[in-house]
């Protein structure tokens, strides 16, 4: 599937409540996990595969100042130059918050977890 679906299972090997457009102010977060289904986001995401990133930077400060979630921004590498920059002014309260995720990246995490959870599954360690 796409990166959203990508994070989602990722969530939910780890055992999250995981939602995909959750909710918040006039707009929607692209994936966010919660530790129970009636709690508020834990981990929240922003996938920008192109276009602009200042709305999904807006959206995940967002995040943070209502619910102190741990906050993601998915994008390429080419977006990073322009997410720094966002950080060192409009939304510098977020930088030490805010982790940017190289999107090549998830679909390798999902694999490693895939594959980790696999194994735990044939020793016994989990069901």
């Amino acid at each position: 599937g796409g990166l959203k679906d990508c994070l989602a299972e990722i969530g939910r090997i780890q055992n999250y409540v995981v939602d995909q457009e959750y909710p918040i102010g006039s707009g929607y977060l692209d994936v966010v996990w919660r530790r129970v289904q009636r709690s508020v986001p834990t981990y929240a995401f922003e996938v920008q595969v192109g276009g602009d990133i200042y709305h999904a930077v807006s959206k995940l400060k967002h995040a943070h100042d209502l619910w102190n979630s741990h906050i993601f921004l998915v994008a390429s590498m080419s977006q990073k130059a322009k997410y720094e920059e966002l950080l060192a002014g409009t939304f510098h309260e977020v930088a030490d918050h805010l982790q940017f995720i190289d999107m090549q990246l998830v679909s390798d995490l999902l694999e490693k977890k895939r594959t980790y959870r696999e194994m735990e599954r044939r020793l016994g360690i989990i069901k």
